[in-house]
């Protein structure tokens, strides 16, 4: 496996595109109404602003492995966390366990440090484990679209 690169998702349609289909058909029976241009549209707000959303991707060479965003609500009903939130984190099922999900996470981690944000939020169905081996620390039970998820906080330094 060669080196993995996260930046800023680039201007390519066909790469925003594969990206959109990932987290459609993650996130599909928590956010059934999300599509694909929903998806392009947060990425190109990104593209326009120095602020939120911030989307990165993760790259082998010229290969999409990896995405994830940093948003000012990730549509928590009931929430009362300021925000901002870590928002679909998703790794190609081919490059897992190599890193990428951790640097997506850290490269989102440090643009929320930049942008003047002390702490992070995130909500997860399935990871939290993971999310605690880098840091964050479990808040409380929520509930999404009828799924169960831990509601996480990272403090930044």
């Amino acid at each position: 496996m060669g080196p993995i690169s996260v930046l800023p998702i680039p201007p390519d349609r066909q790469l925003r595109s594969v990206a959109a289909a990932w987290s459609i058909k993650a996130w599909r029976d928590t956010f059934a109404a999300d599509t694909m241009q929903w998806y392009l549209n947060l990425y190109k707000t990104g593209d326009f602003n120095s602020g939120l959303p911030f989307t990165v991707a993760a790259m082998q060479g010229s290969n999409l492995i990896g995405i994830g965003s940093l948003v000012a609500d990730d549509e928590l009903p009931n929430t009362f966390e300021a925000g901002p939130w870590l928002a679909a984190i998703y790794v190609d099922p081919k490059f897992r366990r190599h890193g990428a999900g951790t640097q997506i996470v850290n490269a989102l981690l440090d643009q929320a440090f930049t942008l003047g944000y002390r702490e992070v939020f995130g909500y997860t169905e399935s990871k939290l484990s993971w999310y605690q081996a880098m840091g964050w620390e479990f808040i409380r039970d929520a509930e999404v679209s009828n799924h169960a998820v831990a509601v996480m906080r990272r403090k930044l330094l």
